[in-house]
């Protein structure tokens, strides 16, 4: 089973009154053990989950961790959606049948792809959702990100259009590990309302 200090678990089977939370710390204080753990625990209670990370290593590691889980019995695999941003974005184009589209946004995208992934994909994904009145896109009780500091605040803004009325969104992040510069963007004024 996963191990947890009392502060962790809190973190792990409470939400916050309006279902927003940011936790921040650096590398190894167990950010995305709380975030696996979380994800489980939500399952456990029925509710829908989409978990999403920047790349695919850490969702098999997020996955490896949620198992251990023990509310989960070991359903998280199959329970929680887990993608990496990228895949989640195609996979929205593609649920409304707006693939080429997608597609289209990376032809001739060389030396233009900053400017397709701050926001023509975001807006992109975002028109689909807003254009979805028979909800065939899947919605959420819950959305959980992780190195969020690897995200643009457009990302974190697209994906909140899947969480359901009342659903609960967290953010983990290391503002320490930018890898791809985009941790200056999560400023508390561009925080602000989210």
């Amino acid at each position: 089973p996963i191990e947890l200090d009392s502060a962790q678990r809190s973190y792990v089977t409470s939400r916050t009154q309006s279902g927003y939370r940011r936790i921040k710390g650096p590398a190894g204080s167990g950010k995305s053990l709380i975030l696996a753990a979380r994800a489980a625990q939500l399952l456990s209670e029925g509710k829908e989950v989409l978990v999403v990370t920047f790349n695919i290593t850490l969702l098999h590691y997020l996955m490896d961790v949620a198992v251990r889980w023990p509310n989960a019995h070991g359903m998280t695999r199959q329970g929680i959606t887990w993608l990496n941003f990228h895949a989640w974005c195609k996979r929205v184009c593609e649920e409304s049948d707006r693939e080429n589209e997608y597609r289209d946004l990376w032809k001739g995208s060389e030396g233009q792809a900053h400017q397709v992934l701050s926001t023509q994909l975001p807006t992109l994904v975002a028109s689909c959702i807003e254009a979805d009145v028979e909800e065939i896109i899947q919605r959420y009780d819950a959305v959980l990100v992780d190195e969020g500091q690897d995200f643009l605040p457009t990302w974190w803004s697209v994906l909140r259009k899947v969480c359901r009325k009342n659903g609960e969104m967290l953010l983990v992040a290391d503002a320490t590990q930018d890898i791809y510069g985009t941790a200056r963007s999560w400023t508390d004024e561009a925080m602000t309302g989210a």
